[in-house]
């Protein structure tokens, strides 16, 4: 960054007098030499990202992004498709595996986010030792490094807003037309990747207002321009998804009157291909009801949105830190005011309607707020460091006592200050390590190896649907499977269920176990078949009446015991003698060889979405139950009992007298 960008410019001789004399005490002002610490900083970043990055397929979100960019499909409001064709050209890489490229774009964006908040933080600490310790920090935060590991769009927003503000500063210092154009450029940009972006408009256009003097008709209209031509990649949007509904498949039409792309999930299932349909996606009117105060109950969270907030921010940076923030905040408000003024707007906008939107990607939304932060960090460490460093060369009466010790004082503050990128990076790595991450793949497959019948129905939760869809988009495992997120489609789902059965085929549901993701029990999941599309050969056969409608055949036990994942698979098979038109329950334990419980269910059997009052006669159903073991589990035979009630849903009680009890032995652990 050459000298003029800090000292040129109209009515900023003063200005420019200091931050030159700044300069030069910090030493050479070369370009080259920023060049060469931008470089450094973003290979570091770079090196940690990578070695911290989820190694493939992840869950809801990041798994719809690792598909649709290597299809080139049109994902969920607000559609997105700077990132899409971006990630997309990462794909391209003769690097890893598909989704890991996708992933490894976060890591690029991440890592040259932080080369550019170096020279941000240059620019208003005045001094280059602050900078670059800020921007390290910046890097090692939680919210950009866990950006960084998986595939979001959440690095390039960072970006994108990073290099805003750089021209935005430019122009505000030299009031350069190219400098106004390239930022609204990027503004332009960052509104085809997130909207959070549109709430530091009001931010540049006070940038605007300070250096109207320099403004006329024809810079206003090319930036107007610079901004609008980018917004044209909006256009992907139903260009692509016009391609991905051109071709439809009959069969899953008569299944499900939408189009295939759409009930397939290649076009969201959200998106209707017309002018309002496509306006609704990209600006995220389908979304609306996630911005406010009250949650999905209508319960006022305002409190608990600012406790929130607060325990974000603490995760970003300690007391001290926040401290000194504060008093470079002052520092810069009494140094350059306009330019405080600006960048209080940005972070103040950004952190409003980050409290204000109810989603889990919230810390993630505050990006923006913690650069600014972590810009008057660098402003309150190099405030502290020049005052150290002028008292120790220049000492007056006043500062006699740290003028003798200033050098010595001065270093040890560097010292100290170090300490904030370096603990960021100590006490965030096992947080933010990514790099063994592979539950989602093995709960993908999990499902897609579960014996599913050809051609078959499944419906499966957000976090499970998009790393199944990768599989079969990019990998080509099991495309004849048509897999529907269920949320969609949950009001139609027993239509879709009776559907498939009268086309005849198979229809499964992925049940996780437990449901809740948040649970601190180990997740299990299961392709639950609704009913199962044959007659099971159970590895144990038993012919036992549950009553008079439902008779059990046999059951798997399969133990899995892998150091660190000692679990246990117990499967029943039911067939249905005729219609139950009874609701039942079922609990099942199963005890060890010394009699100690060590799994324990009561539950409808097989799933909550299939009563049995429903099933029919001749059907087939497995019921899956999966034991946490543990590793003290002992070795030797195990039983389990399976007992089976009448249940009285209106009153939400089993009827004791009807239980019928079934009990398995045997079950066989090494």
């Amino acid at each position: 960054m050459s000298e003029r960008f800090f000292c040129q410019g109209p009515g900023l001789d003063i200005m420019g007098d200091v931050v030159a004399s700044s300069a030069r005490r910090a030493g050479s002002s070369s370009p080259r030499f920023d060049f060469y610490i931008a470089i450094v900083l973003a290979l570091a970043a770079f090196v940690v990202y990578t070695r911290t990055l989820a190694p493939g397929v992840l869950d809801g979100d990041s798994g719809e992004w690792q598909y649709m960019a290597n299809i080139l499909g049109v994902p969920h409001s607000t559609g997105y498709p700077l990132y899409i064709l971006l990630a997309k050209a990462t794909t391209l890489l003769p690097l890893g595996n598909a989704a890991w490229r996708v992933n490894l774009f976060s890591a690029i964006c991440a890592a040259l986010t932080v080369p550019v908040v170096y020279l941000l933080a240059k620019r208003v600490a005045r001094s280059r030792v602050p900078a670059i310790l800020a921007a390290t920090f910046f890097g090692f935060m939680p919210t950009l490094w866990a950006s960084a590991t998986i595939a979001e769009v959440y690095a390039l927003n960072t970006l994108l807003i990073a290099l805003t503000l750089l021209f935005a500063i430019r122009f505000f210092d030299l009031g350069r037309a190219r400098d106004l154009y390239l930022m609204a450029f990027c503004v332009g940009l960052a509104l085809t990747n997130h909207r959070i972006t549109f709430f530091i408009l009001p931010a540049l256009l006070l940038v605007v207002w300070f250096r109207r003097s320099v403004l006329d008709g024809r810079k206003i209209a090319l930036t107007v321009l610079a901004l609008l031509v980018p917004l044209t990649l909006y256009l992907y949007i139903p260009l692509r998804a016009g391609q991905l509904l051109a071709v439809q498949s009959p069969e899953n039409l008569a299944l499900y009157p939408r189009e295939e792309a759409i009930v397939s999930g290649r076009v969201t299932a959200y998106y209707n291909h017309t002018p309002a349909g496509f306006i609704n996606l990209v600006t995220a009117l389908d979304n609306r009801n996630k911005l406010g105060f009250e949650n999905a109950n209508g319960e006022n969270q305002t409190v608990a949105r600012l406790e929130n907030s607060w325990t974000l921010l603490r995760e970003q940076i300690d007391p001290f830190g926040i401290a000194l923030a504060i008093l470079g905040a002052i520092i810069l408000f009494r140094r350059e005011r306009n330019l405080a003024l600006v960048l209080f707007v940005a972070a103040g906008a950004i952190a409003v309607v980050s409290i204000a939107l109810r989603a889990e990607s919230t810390r993630f939304y505050f990006s923006g707020a913690y650069l600014v932060l972590t810009l008057l960090l660098a402003v309150g460490m190099g405030w502290v460091l020049d005052s150290l460093r002028h008292s120790a060369t220049a000492p007056d009466q006043k500062t006699i006592l740290i003028g003798k010790y200033g050098m010595f004082l001065y270093y040890a503050a560097i010292f100290f200050f170090v300490f904030f990128p370096l603990s960021a990076l100590y006490l965030n790595w096992a947080k933010m390590d990514q790099s063994r991450n592979v539950k989602f793949e093995e709960y993908a497959r999990a499902i897609l190896n579960d014996d599913l019948g050809a051609n078959s129905v499944l419906i499966a939760p957000w976090e499970v649907a998009t790393p199944i869809r990768y599989f079969q988009y990019v990998e080509g495992v099991r495309p004849d499977v048509l897999t529907i997120h269920e949320s969609p489609v949950r009001p139609q789902y027993q239509k879709l269920m009776d559907a498939a059965h009268r086309l005849d085929r198979p229809f499964y549901y992925a049940q996780f176990s437990p449901e809740d993701k948040n649970s601190d029990e180990p997740r299990t999941i299961q392709a639950v078949a609704f009913p199962l599309p044959g007659e099971p050969k159970p590895q144990h056969k038993l012919v036992a009446d549950l009553n008079d409608s439902v008779r059990m055949l046999g059951y798997d036990w399969i133990p899995n015991l892998r150091q660190g994942d000692r679990t246990a698979r117990l499967a029943l098979y039911y067939r249905v003698l005729k219609p139950t038109r009874i609701e039942y329950v079922t609990e099942v334990e199963v005890d060890d060889p010394q009699e100690e419980t060590r799994s324990y269910w009561s539950r409808h059997p097989v799933s909550e979405y299939t009563f049995t009052y429903l099933w029919q006669e001749g059907d087939f159903y497995r019921d899956v139950y999966d034991v946490t073991l543990g590793e003290d589990a002992p070795p030797g035979e195990y039983a389990a009992e399976v007992t089976w009630f009448e249940y009285y849903s209106d009153m939400g009680k089993r009827k004791q007298e009807s239980a019928k009890t079934i009990r398995i032995t045997g079950l066989t652990v090494e």
